[in-house]
This record gives C-alpha cells, structure tokens and sequence, in this order.
C-alpha cells in the first residue's frame, strides 16, 4: 500500500510543533517532527507521536451520544448529527427566548484552534466574548501585565537564540521544547549564560549557570530585589531609561527597600545567588526573560508578580533588540472582531456585558472577556446574577480543570442546569454529567490553522487522514450550530472556506486550499514586521504611526495609573500570597507545608492522555514530590500513599521524595490520572481522590483581587502517610 507523507501542525500542547505524518489508508504508521518548521525545527514529544493511538482507539467517542437514564447514570443511546444539532437548536432557543442569552454558558479549555469561533458563536446566540474558560489562571495574567507596562499584548517575547543572558522563570523544558535546540546553540556557539528560576530544580535547571530555587508565590518579591541591585549598581542603560519609560523615579525609590537580605527572607533565596543573577542580568546584555505560567499565573499576588517581572524587563532594555524583549506582531491570542462579531469599542465591564463577576474582577472581564469560573458554577446554584440554565463545554473536562472542583460538581449535578452538552475525544468525568456527548477530532485529523505561536506567520495545518466514525472539528461544530441559529453569520460551506477566509481578514492574502497547503510556510506583513528592531523609535508600535509604545504615555510605563483602575497599586507593589506560613500562620500550625501544583510531565498536557499506554508507562499513578527532610519527619518513603491535605480538603498520591523540591514545599503535577489504561493495567482515579484542584480555595477573598486567579501554585497543605 502507498504511504502517504502530510506535513501539518500538532496542537496536541501550546508549542504547536511542526509534524511529517505518514499513514497508509486511513492508518498512521509513523509521526516525526518537521525539520523545516521555522519554530519547531524538527523537535517533537512521545505525546505528539502517540497520535496514532489515539487515532484507533476503539474507546473514543466515534459518535453522538444522547443520555438515555438519569444525569450521570452512564446510560447512553447513538444518535446522528442531525439529531445531536436539533437537541442544541431547540435547546438554544428556548433558553434563549425564556431567560436571555447570558443564561447559556459556551465553555472551552485549553485552545484547540477555535478560540475566536467560540466567541462568534457565543455573540450569534446574543452574549458577546467567552462564556467560560480558564483564563483567570493561563495566559491572561501573562498578557495583561506585558499590555499595560510594555504595550505588548503578547505572552512573552524572548529572543533566546540571540540573548547573551537568558532567564527561564518558572517554565518546564517541555513548555519550550521548540526553543531548546536555540538555547543550547547559543551557549555553545556564544557562551551564552542561563539563569533559572524555580520551585523545583527541573531539566533546565541542571544545566543553568545559576539556578534560584524561588519559594512558591513569591516571585514578585524577587523581581523587586533584582531591581533593586540593577539600580543600585547603575547595571541599566540611562538614555533608554530617560528617554522611553515612565515612572523611573518612582519605582526606584519603592524597590530601596528590597535589599538581597530582604530578599532573601522572603523568597529563601541566598542573598549572594540574587546578587550575582542581578549583576549577570545587568551586565551580560543583551538579556532576555522568558517567564511562562509560574511566577504570573495561580497566585493570588499573579497580577503584581506580572507587573513586576515586566517592569524588570523594561529596566534591562533596549528592548525590542536582538537578544532582548522582542514585540511581535501576531504573538497574542487571534482576534478580529469581524470574527468575533464584537465591536472594538465594546466595554466587557458595563452591565450589559452580562459578565459574571465583572463588579468584583474588573481586570478579568476587560483582559479576559469572559465569566468568572468559581462565580459562574456558584450562580447556576444560586441563579444570581441571573440563572445559567444550559452549559456546552468543548474540549472542557471542568470537574479536572478549575479551582474548587466540589463547587463545579454542585452545579453541574444541580437540577437547575437543564442541558448539558460536551465535546470532546472521550467519556471525561465532566461528559459523564451531560446530556449529549459529541465527538471530537483530533489534530491530525482535521483542516484548520493556528496563529498562536506563528509570530504572525501562516503555516497550514491539513488533515492527514480521516477522524473515526463520526468526530467532528470544533470549528465545524461552531459552523453547523451557528447556521441553526443565524446562517447569515455563518455563510461557510466548511472548514476550509473558512480557514481560507480567517487568513484573508487576517493577513490579506487570498488563496486556494492547494495554495495554502503547498506553500507550508507563508511570511505575513506581520510577521515581516516581526523581523524589525526597535518598532518604537520609527512608529510601528502604535496605530497612529507616533513613535512609542502601546501604553498611554508612550512610554514603558514603571509607574502605570491604568492599574489603578483596575483596583491595583500603580507600581509593582508585593503582597505575600494570602495563605502562606507569614500571612497566615494560625492556618500553617495544621497546614505546614507550601503547596504548588500543576508542574508540567513529558506525557500528558493537562488532564489528556493518562489513558494512552505510551504516556502513561512514563507515569502510571499520582504522585507528589516532597524534601527528604519533610518525608522523615512525617515517617514516608519513597512510594508510600500519602494523603495531602488543605482547609479545602484531601486527596491521595504516591510519594516521591527527592530533593527537586525545598524543604517546606511540595509539588503536585496537574494530569489527575482520570482515566485508566487497559493496555498496561493501570486504574483510572475518581477527581474526588486524586485532582489536585480539590486542595484549591475559590471566590470570595481566596484570589487575586482584580483578576481572580486562584492560588493553584502558592498554598498550604499537610502530608501523612495513608495505611494499609
């Protein structure tokens, strides 16, 4: 049989790595990484290559679902599309016309490419923006601080290939696996230096040049101490200061305070280590940082930690300069509101908005255009603000991704909710409450594009063989639901047309499918622009052509009164997470230890894939790393099942003691090991025993006060051995 070579894009994780599929039929028979891929290079995961599991596997959801006894009874009939879309219409409309549009929540998880289409389809049913994600802990709290200090609406801007000091804050070798085989050339090639900040002492940190083992949650406090020497000892570029930021003064007069000795007490790193990180970062220039979801996300400080870190890279400037803090259009979550259908003007903070928590979280109604998560499971029990009567979560396994799972449980075991309907590969915890179940491809089995890590550039992503039975894309979803709904706004034949149409109102550039499958990788007016230093000096930074930033001053704004909008001092104040040994010591007495979770694994992206034998031999159980000095004391070795325990409360894990973590700190991996494993005989775990989010506080006073990020990465818990 003649095998057959696609080149495509997996979106299996965030890094969107470049993919050679070769299949036979409809059979993949073997996947490799793309060498051409101008990003990826050729790297590739054993996550991305097990695509061909999943591809046959007999137990994904092939087909339509609709539940046939009581609501999680696990009873279900096959139906066809037309039936599973007449269920959604009927539904739709007549929530719709009985309690307004806002009383339907358009949930979604981790971005499958779908993102903006989501939005539109939320706006065609008449509630503009999302209606629920996890935003409040990835990604926004990453994009906000970077928007309003540096006029970047973009996660982060390392330029690792050219920086002769490079700082990796909080990220896992798996999170920058396209970007590794540029670090490793660099300090070869140009004895480039590493610098690595970390709860755990990961794969980056054994071969950093400096590792800082940061205690959860205080990261703020660092980066003020980092400035505090740069400033001292005059390690910043005075014109560049003077010239194109705001609020130097200022700032500097609050980080006097922060002394490496102060420092150092705060976040349990050697004074000496933070002096010789500043100095590295001051004097071997260019540096660039590179912080991902650890020190700005999962905090209930995240906002101000942002704020600081950034105002840190603004301090080691130029930016915007090889080796340094690159802007890049098309870096940013895709968006345009002719896609969305909102308006540029539109305010998510006004009551119109309809935005669940938008009074008390400001921030996150105008950074995340969405409905806060906790608040949102709380009003369907309540029904205030207003009632939310019908939920449809793609690519969502709630019960496994927000804070507090005892709440999500509540409502979506609540008799208020009257439909439910979830997408996605396989029957999730989450998908075992719901009234219908639909089918998902996956990405090798679909044609779309992704912008997300592109820098503005067009690389397409074909299908390279068939989904199974009846899967469908989600953007194929949101087309023949909206079509049901208003087909006007839906005007699409299929997903090609408007993948065609997206990168036309994108880029400007017409193509045909043939096109923009052979082409492969497509430079952009934007991501030429990308390739230009110091857009601020000659105005591509801003829309009114003036030289500056995207900042109100036009400058790098140290000192920002937009913060104080939001509820936020204007400059990078650090506040102690509020549970924590020194902010909450009455609660440390029977929760001694400081809790971070969600660290990254090799084999699985967030709860996916503990059912595919190839990841899962990697990591067969739940486990938690804990200090040698933490284990004896509580009489546990290696191996033991231990019970971890907060004010929230408990669940089970294997221990792993090593000496990765601090004493004093324990750390918790995210996957939640919901789903067993036939092949290899490993069991599936209940959420209840094993998620690591029934540990985390949600609402109230619990979280970041303007963004409501809850504490995923900096809280308290206990460990004890479990018997028998």
């Amino acid at each position: 049989m003649e095998t057959k070579r696609t080149r495509t894009v997996c979106t299996g994780c965030h890094q969107r790595c470049g993919a050679v599929v070769y299949a036979e039929g409809n059979r993949i028979v073997r996947i490799e990484g793309d060498p051409d891929s101008p990003y990826s290079k050729g790297a590739f995961c054993g996550s991305g290559i097990t695509q061909r599991f999943i591809h046959e596997d007999a137990k994904r959801v092939a087909k339509p679902l609709r539940r046939a006894g009581a609501r999680g009874e696990g009873k279900w009939e096959e139906i066809g599309w037309d039936e599973a879309l007449d269920l959604l219409e009927s539904n739709t409309k007549r929530i719709r016309e009985e309690y307004g549009p806002e009383a339907i929540v358009v949930s979604q998880g981790t971005s499958r490419t779908s993102n903006d289409w989501g939005q539109r389809l939320k706006a065609t049913i008449g509630n503009k923006g999302w209606g629920l994600s996890p935003l409040h802990v990835c990604l926004i709290p990453n994009i906000m601080p970077h928007a309003l200090t540096l006029g970047a609406g973009q996660m982060q801007g390392a330029d690792v290939a050219n920086a002769k000091t490079i700082v990796l804050w909080g990220i896992s070798a798996i999170s920058i696996l396209s970007e590794i085989k540029d670090i490793q050339k660099n300090r070869d090639e140009n004895g480039a230096k590493v610098i690595v900040i970390d709860p755990r002492y990961s794969d980056l940190a054994k071969d950093a040049d400096l590792f800082l083992q940061i205690r959860p949650g205080s990261d703020g406090a660092l980066a003020l101490g980092l400035m505090n020497v740069i400033i001292r000892e005059k390690l910043y570029d005075v014109d560049f200061i003077d010239k194109w930021t705001y609020g130097f003064d200022e700032l500097a007069e609050m980080v006097s305070e922060w002394t490496p000795e102060k420092t150092s007490q705060v976040t349990w790193i050697p004074a000496e280590q933070i002096v010789a990180a500043a100095r590295m970062m001051g004097g071997e220039k260019p540096t660039t940082l590179y912080p991902m979801l650890g020190p700005s996300c999962m905090h209930t400080n995240a906002v101000q930690s942002g704020r600081a870190l950034t105002c840190l890279t603004g301090l080691l400037g130029p930016v915007d300069v090889p080796g340094g803090f690159m802007y890049i259009p098309g870096a940013g979550p895709a968006t345009n509101p002719e896609l969305t259908l909102i308006p540029p003007d539109w305010d998510f903070n006004k009551p119109e908005a309809k935005l669940i928590g938008s009074e008390k979280f400001p921030a996150f109604a105008a950074f995340g255009n969405a409905n806060v998560p906790y608040d949102t499971f709380e009003a369907v029990i309540t029904q205030k603000p207003w009632p939310i009567k019908m939920m449809v979560l793609v690519a969502n396994d709630a019960l496994n991704c927000y804070e507090a799972p005892q709440k999500t449980a509540e409502a979506l075991k609540s008799p208020n909710l009257e439909f439910i309907a979830v997408k996605d590969f396989y029957l999730t915890p989450t998908a075992q409450l719901a009234d219908l179940v639909l089918p998902s491809s996956d990405w090798s089995e679909r044609d779309t594009i992704d912008e997300e890590m592109f820098r503005g550039r067009i690389i397409s992503s074909p299908r390279a063989v068939d989904p199974p039975g009846e899967c469908w894309d989600d953007w194929k979803f949101y087309l023949e639901w909206g079509k049901r709904l208003d087909p006007e706004l839906w005007p699409w034949a299929d997903e090609r047309e408007m993948v065609l149409w997206r990168i036309k109102l994108y880029h400007g550039i017409d193509l045909t499918w043939d096109e923009y499958v052979e082409r492969a990788y497509i430079d952009t007016p934007a991501s030429l622009s990308a390739a230009e230093f110091k857009k601020y000096e000659t105005g591509k930074l801003r829309p009114d052509g003036q030289p500056g930033f995207m900042t109100p001053s036009g400058r790098i704004e140290f000192f920002c009164p937009t913060m104080q909008a939001f509820g936020y001092e204007p400059l990078p104040v650090y506040h102690e997470p509020k549970e924590s040994p020194y902010s909450t010591p009455e609660v440390a007495k029977d929760y001694p230890l400081i809790l971070t979770t969600g660290f990254r694994l090799y084999s699985f992206f967030h709860s996916a894939w503990t059912n595919v034998p190839g990841q899962r031999e990697l990591y067969p159980h739940p486990f938690v790393v804990m200090n040698p000095a933490d284990a004896q004391d509580a009489d546990i070795v290696d191996g033991d099942w231990v019970e971890i325990s907060s004010p929230r409360g408990a669940i089970m894990a294997k221990a792993e003691v090593s000496r990765e973590v601090g004493q004093g700190v324990v750390a918790l991996p995210r996957p939640g090991w919901r789903s067993g494993c036939e092949e290899l005989g490993l069991p599936g775990y209940d959420w209840q025993d094993v998620c690591i989010n029934n540990l985390i506080p949600g609402g109230g006073d619990s979280t970041d006060p303007g963004f409501g990020t809850a504490p995923m990465r900096s809280t308290l818990c206990a460990i004890r051995k479990m018997e028998g």
